[in-house]
């Protein structure tokens, strides 16, 4: 028996869904595994975790002690994101952080930085203001957003938020927004609280 000859119609609708599938599935597939490649390049002076992934322009130097997790992120955009480990200095990112374009993360001293956590476009974080030069620790799930500013000697409690354009000069403790210059910080819960009126 001979197969059928599909319509006209039904042979669009094929051609269709076979686009649809390449756009969904085949070309992300292939833009991650492009963008693993280019974070194995970018980042080979560095110690790295499984399926990292720089998908633009990064400028990386390790000349100290670098380790980045599992399945980072480095999203491209206009400006590249910038991660430098200067020499007797460790720089630690934990597994599954992303770092949208134009950050710069700078260790001179020590940079933690802990899982889960989301760093928007033009983000600062160093260890290093003019003379003064202290740790920062950034814990699980932080969210730091477009333009903020860390400085030296800060540590972010887990679960917190930076808002965008904040210059933190002070420990943020967890579940904390931590906004302003300099950045005053409250307990996300009554931001909650005052959101929903109760």
């Amino acid at each position: 028996m001979k197969p059928a000859i599909p319509s006209r119609e039904e042979a669009l609708q094929l051609a269709r869904t076979g686009l649809q599938m390449v756009r969904t599935e085949v070309f992300p597939r292939a833009e991650r595994m492009v963008a693993v490649a280019r974070a194995r390049w970018l980042f080979r002076d560095f110690r790295m975790g499984r399926d990292v992934a720089a998908y633009g322009p990064v400028t990386a130097r390790n000349d100290g002690h670098a380790e980045l997790g599992d399945k980072l992120t480095f999203l491209g955009g206009m400006l590249p994101t910038s991660v430098v480990c200067y020499e007797h200095a460790r720089l630690l990112v934990g597994s599954e952080t992303q770092f949208n374009y134009g950050a710069s993360v700078e260790a001179w001293e020590s940079v933690q930085i802990g899982a889960r956590c989301m760093f928007a476009s033009f983000v600062r974080v160093s260890d290093r203001d003019g003379q003064r030069i202290a740790p920062i620790i950034i814990e699980d799930d932080v969210w730091v957003a477009h333009g903020a500013i860390l400085l030296p000697g800060v540590r972010i409690g887990a679960r917190s938020v930076v808002s965008a354009g904040s210059i933190v000069s002070q420990n943020v403790p967890p579940d904390s927004l931590a906004m302003g210059n300099p950045a005053r910080s409250m307990s996300l819960d009554l931001v909650a609280r005052e959101a929903t009126g109760t």
